[in-house]
């Protein structure tokens, strides 16, 4: 009988323990520590620091451009000539996405088009990688 009581009595406990450690998510932070609004405040320019795509470091291909993002969802590309673009950030796979459309349709600015999964978004740096397992691709960015 007490074999009984203490088995009843561990699996209240396991149910009621793993009850309380359950909890809604939809309100948390990511864990990104991301916030999109970021990459419009304060005006300004950012330019590519890294770029990693398949094998190779690529960063020098965009050593020449700046780009400064629209709080309407365009941006600019400045590296000889001006060229608009279109970006926004959405919440997909349960991760936030930075999306980017050159709209240039000429490299290397087409490298960049993409979903780009938000590593890191703030004042400062913003850190992005694709979500191809084939492949490593990284894009970091930093204000200027």
């Amino acid at each position: 009988m007490k074999t009984s009581i203490f088995s009843n009595f561990g699996l209240i406990l396991f149910t009621v323990l793993s009850l309380a450690a359950c909890h809604n998510d939809d309100d948390a932070t990511p864990s990104n520590n991301s916030n999109p609004t970021v990459i419009t405040q304060g005006g300004g320019n950012w330019k590519v620091t890294y770029y990693w795509d398949k094998d190779k470091d690529e960063t020098s291909n965009f050593s020449s451009y700046t780009f400064k993002f629209n709080a309407d969802g365009s941006f600019e590309s400045v590296g000889g000539s001006t060229t608009s673009g279109t970006w926004n950030v959405t919440d997909d796979d349960s991760s936030q996405r930075l999306n980017i459309s050159s709209g240039s349709g000429s490299k290397p600015l087409t490298d960049l088009d993409d979903d780009w999964i938000i590593i890191i978004m703030d004042a400062d740096k913003i850190q992005l990688k694709d979500d191809n397992s084939e492949h490593l691709e990284e894009l970091h960015f930093e204000k200027l």
